[in-house]
């Protein structure tokens, strides 16, 4: 099982400012990281937004489109929610923080959690589970107490409409186990299972296929954490030696190294080793994500970028 847990899950959004005022003002997130996205030549943001060091597992990221792109067509096939930790004695302190800041929520349980549904404000679907155990350190230097502070991605949901081959793709391909199910979703696992292990799969076999590609007010890919080099390969050859080709070979994306592949029901998903610096390879601790920071292969693009980009939208 090659998989450690989440490294990162990336939504594409609209604006950026409400993006930071939602993952850093209203969720108590760092944003450690301020960059731009590696494909293509024209600019846009890459925010990242996490614990204190940006660790794999507590990372959240947005590509940030203006209305450049396409609203996407949300259904089947694409990560339909991105679950987030908290203690479970929090949900109360998170529903009333909600409430005080007029943002929309549902209290339900689920797979045996308590948990908070609620929206980016570009409609992506989040919520809040309620966990009794997860050591994952916090950023604490927000306004929301450390106590009842994020720890991490907690779970992704994936919906589907065919279940058999994603199942197997599950099981076989990444290795993980299947543990629970609820309704219409099941529940898988990697490493030991806790929280930032755990892929919830949503059967809707009557829900109109999803948008796939760089769609604004969607969840773009899923990122799991894979440490080794060699097991990175490994895994890209198993999955092609299954028949699954539609895998990329490494890509270097300044912080870490991607494979990229596309499961059975559609949702891409990507095997990500941190660069050994992770965050820290071009800012110190105590600074990061205060200003824009491009990789040495366009850094000396970076007057024009810079140029464009606060043009587009700017942040300071």
């Amino acid at each position: 099982m090659p998989f450690h847990g989440y490294h990162h899950i990336t939504a594409t959004v609209t604006n950026a400012r409400a993006d930071v005022d939602f993952h850093v003002g209203l969720l108590g997130l760092r944003n450690v990281k301020r960059t731009v996205l590696l494909d293509g030549k024209r600019p846009f943001y890459h925010l990242y937004y996490g614990n204190e060091h940006g660790e794999p597992g507590t990372l959240l990221t947005s590509f940030v489109f203006g209305k450049d792109r396409p609203e996407g067509r949300r259904g089947s096939g694409q990560v339909s929610s991105i679950s987030l930790s908290v203690p479970t004695n929090s949900l109360s302190f998170w529903a009333d923080r909600f409430a005080a800041r007029g943002i929309a929520y549902r209290e339900f349980e689920l797979l045996g959690r308590r948990r908070l549904w609620f929206a980016h404000p570009d409609g992506i679907e989040y919520q809040l589970v309620g966990v009794d155990s997860d050591v994952r350190p916090p950023w604490d230097k927000s306004d929301v107490p450390p106590a009842a502070a994020i720890r991490g991605v907690h779970s992704v949901t994936v919906c589907t409409r065919e279940v058999d081959e994603l199942n197997m793709f599950l099981l076989d391909g990444m290795g993980l186990d299947s543990i629970d199910t609820d309704g219409s979703v099941s529940s898988y696992a990697m490493a030991q299972g806790h929280a930032g292990q755990l892929v919830e799969i949503d059967h809707r076999p009557d829900v109109a296929q999803g948008s796939w590609g760089y769609m604004r007010n969607t969840i773009d890919h899923v990122a799991f954490d894979i440490r080794e080099a060699q097991a990175q390969l490994g895994f890209k050859d198993r999955l092609e030696a299954m028949g699954f080709i539609d895998v990329t070979e490494p890509r270097d994306r300044n912080y870490f190294y991607s494979v990229y592949f596309r499961t059975p029901a559609g949702a891409m998903f990507e095997a990500t080793r941190s660069h050994p610096l992770g965050f820290l390879k071009d800012e110190e601790l105590d600074s990061l994500g205060s200003c824009l920071q491009l990789p040495q292969w366009i850094e000396e693009r970076q007057p024009e970028l810079l140029a464009e980009i606060n043009t587009l939208e700017p942040l300071d």
